[in-house]
Parts: C-alpha cells; sequence; structure tokens
C-alpha cells in the first residue's frame, strides 16, 4: 500500500506536537460524592424506667444530593427503627448509647451521632420532674394550664384541688386568687416536688347604684288603668295593681362582667295586710317600652328572681338575678326592668291590702369588672 507524501509530513507533524504536549489534553476527573451528616433534634427523655417510652426524632443532610435512609441503634439493644422518627418502650436496662446515621441516594452512610439515655429499675433512684409549669398570669374568672412532665415515679399528685395524675400531662385551673400547685413524685427510692405558681392578675371591680327611673316606673292596674306611682296589692274596691321599675344600666360597658349585684327593695311600705291577704310576693323581670295595659301579667309563672312572704328587709341577691343582668349588658340592653306581683290578684275583703313605693324608689347596685 502506498502512503502519499503529503499523509506522510502530516503524521510527522501530529507525533511531534504530541511529543512537546502542545495539544490540549485533560484527563476526566472521577466525582466525588460528599457523604452526608446526621443530626439528632429530640430525645424525649435521657432517664426513664423500665416500661417507659422514649421517642427519638433526627434528620439529616446530603450536600450533593438528598437523605433516603435512617438508622438508629442501640450500643445494648442493637438495631432500634429505620425511621427518622420513632418511640420505644421496650430499652433494656441499663446506660444506653444511641447511634444515628443517615444514607444519601448514592449509598454512601453519614459518621453515627449519639445520644445517651439510661434506663434504671424502678426505684433504683428518685423520680425526674422534667417539667412542671403553669401557662403566664390570668385574670379572675380566666382559666391556666399546668403542664408537667415526669419520669420514674410510681405515683404523682398535684395540690391543691387536682389530685393524682398521669407521669405526663396538662389539666386546666381556675383559681379564685394566686395559687402555688405542688407537683409530688413518689417511688421506693424517695419524693421529689416541684412547684408553678398561677398568678392573678388584679383586675378592677367598678360599683354602680342606681335608683329605679319615676318616669318610667309605676303601676298597672288589671282593669287597664296606668298609674306613676308604683305599687302592688289590690285596694278597697278589688282594683288589683302590679308594681313596675325601671334602672338605668347604660353606663356599664358591653363585654363587663358582673362579679355581685343586689337589688334593694326594702323601700317599701305596707298598706293593710297583703302578705297575709294575696299570699307570695314575686319579682319578675321584665323588658319595656313603655308602660301599657298589657303589661299585667294575667297569672303567676315560672322565672321569678325572687318571692318572698313578708317585706324585704335587706337588699337581695341571686344567681338568675347575676345572669339576668349579664344577658341585658351583652344584649347593650340600657335597661333593665322588673314587675313585682302578688300571688293572688285580690281578696275579697272590701280593704286596702297593698305594698307602695311612693316614699322612695328601689336601688339597684352592680359590681364589674371590664
Amino acid at each position: 500500500m502506498k502512503i502519499s507524501f503529503v499523509r506522510v509530513i502530516m503524521l510527522v507533524l501530529f507525533l511531534a506536537l504530541l511529543t512537546v504536549g502542545c495539544l490540549p489534553f485533560r484527563p476526566t476527573q472521577p466525582e466525588v460524592n460528599q457523604p452526608p451528616i446526621a443530626h439528632i433534634d429530640s430525645v424525649s427523655a435521657t432517664q426513664v424506667v423500665p416500661g417507659e417510652t422514649v421517642a427519638f426524632s433526627g434528620h439529616g443532610i446530603d450536600p450533593d444530593g438528598k437523605v433516603v435512609a435512617y438508622r438508629w441503634r442501640s450500643g445494648i439493644d442493637g438495631e432500634l427503627s429505620t425511621s427518622q422518627s420513632f418511640q420505644t418502650s421496650s430499652l433494656s436496662v441499663g446506660n444506653h448509647t444511641i447511634w444515628f446515621r443517615v444514607q444519601d441516594d448514592k449509598g454512601e452512610w453519614s459518621s453515627e451521632t449519639p445520644c445517651n439515655v439510661a434506663v434504671v429499675p424502678l426505684g433504683a433512684i428518685p423520680p425526674v420532674v422534667n417539667v412542671f409549669e403553669a401557662s403566664p398570669c390570668v385574670g379572675p374568672d380566666q382559666a391556666s394550664t399546668l403542664t408537667w412532665q415526669v419520669t420514674g415515679a410510681s405515683t404523682v399528685k398535684i395540690e391543691p384541688n387536682v389530685g393524682n395524675v398521669a407521669l405526663t400531662g396538662s389539666r386546666t385551673v381556675s383559681p379564685a386568687r394566686s395559687t402555688i400547685y405542688t407537683l409530688i413524685a413518689s417511688n421506693p427510692a424517695g419524693t421529689v416536688t416541684a412547684t408553678a405558681e398561677v398568678s392573678i392578675v388584679a383586675v378592677p371591680v367598678h360599683t354602680v347604684e342606681v335608683s329605679a327611673i319615676a318616669a318610667e316606673s309605676g303601676q298597672v292596674r288589671r282593669d287597664g288603668y296606668v298609674g306613676t306611682e308604683p305599687s302592688v296589692g289590690d285596694t278597697v274596691n278589688l282594683a288589683s295593681m302590679q308594681a313596675f321599675f325601671s334602672f338605668d344600666i347604660s353606663m356599664i360597658p358591653k363585654g363587663a362582667r358582673v362579679t355581685s349585684i343586689f337589688l334593694d327593695l326594702t323601700t317599701g311600705d305596707e298598706v293593710g295586710y297583703p302578705f297575709s291577704s294575696l299570699g307570695r310576693l314575686y319579682v319578675y323581670p321584665c323588658q319595656y317600652t313603655v308602660l301599657t295595659k298589657n303589661s299585667y301579667a294575667i297569672a303567676i309563672s315560672p322565672g321569678a328572681l325572687f318571692t318572698t312572704n313578708g317585706m324585704f328587709t335587706a337588699p337581695v341577691t341571686s344567681d338568675l338575678l347575676a345572669s339576668t343582668v349579664q344577658t341585658a349588658i351583652d344584649a347593650g340592653n340600657l335597661r333593665f326592668q322588673i314587675r313585682l306581683q302578688f300571688e293572688k290578684p285580690y281578696f275579697n275583703n272590701r280593704d286596702d291590702d297593698y305594698v307602695t313605693f311612693a316614699r322612695s324608689k328601689p336601688k339597684l347596685i352592680i359590681k364589674y369588672r371590664d
């Protein structure tokens, strides 16, 4: 086979250039994988008794890929889990070194990261109170939450007014005043205590005392007569009367909480013998705009704020009165109004038998917090 002169020259030049290193030549470098890094995020307890649950959580970081596998092992019990997070209650008695590692998507494992958990026989050492705390200060009638976590105890109780509880939990409490709660954890090796305080922040209490509004109070008779003098009972003509009173509560802001309330009906005067003739006197809530003949109630009904078989000798209160006034405040009502009526509308003795409030009007005394 003949080789042309030109080809020979080109081959000689190529070999010469190759010899002196003038041709660019870069050998391919193999890509180096960076191993992942394992981190333990949390261990729920570092000292437990046999059978007590411990929770583990971790994560991994891979600079040039992603983490695809996890492995936890104990220096005593061996392999524990292949999950990122897990719980176990079967750790053997002893001082465990727990190792955690992660694997990347190229199959390389990280170095192991350690943590320590001691499993001690119940009663070998006193219990440990890991957490006992109360939520921040609260106001009156509000609730606070106690939270606790104890390890190694056979019994746990909280005083005052809580009692025996589980090793871990929370409880809502509503003390009337600032209170220090004590957690008492015990096992055969001893007893430990911890305290948490629920502080009640003082909130100003406002007092409002209002007399019945004369222009909005009065009487309504069974025959339809409407008068300005509040009286309840019957007259010599057998005219049955019911008394009505209106109190201005517009100065109490909507959203206020009633702490106490009293109604003072001691300002009435007896004419004749109304209680022996007409029976018990009833006091009802009765919201009205203007008194009319239709304001007269025909019969006794449930829902009375108070009832008595004699004259009121001191201001009175009741849960129903407090809740009724609270409802009126919450609704934004400007007035709280009541009706007084006897058990019997009249007694056929042709005498005046009634209670009149002509001398002085009843009063409403309200204490509230904003």
